[in-house]
């Protein structure tokens, strides 16, 4: 947190080397790593003193929706019963997206990595 109270700084700026003394590939890393590993645990422990609302009960009307939707769409998915797993799955699309869809890529590749996430 920065000396103003829930203002966060992250991504390039946390670094002590940012600005011009930084890559573009390295400044843009900073900030996916920061996004992903840090403010989960950061602002989400900020927020929690400052939520003003009470529990929503989980008989209520929405929740009870939420929650059927949900085991429908996870019963569904369950009796699809594919000869695939889950690993095999993110295995080829973290393929796809390191190969075509990082720091340097284009307009060719990108449609191919729509095409070939879609099969």
């Amino acid at each position: 947190m920065t000396s103003v109270k829930g203002l966060y700084c992250l991504g390039e700026a946390n670094f002590s080397d940012h600005g011009a003394n930084r890559l573009g590939a390295s400044a843009l890393m900073q900030g996916l790593a920061d996004g992903y590993f840090v403010l989960p645990y950061t602002i989400g422990n900020y927020l929690a003193d400052e939520i003003a609302v009470k529990p929503i009960p989980t008989t209520d009307k929405a929740f009870v929706e939420a929650e059927a939707a949900v085991n429908a769409r996870i019963t569904q998915l369950m009796n699809i019963k594919g000869t695939q797993s889950v690993e095999s799955f993110h295995k080829r699309l973290g393929k796809i997206m390191w190969e075509k869809c990082g720091m340097a890529r284009n307009e060719q590749g990108l449609t191919e990595a729509i095409r070939k996430s879609r099969s």
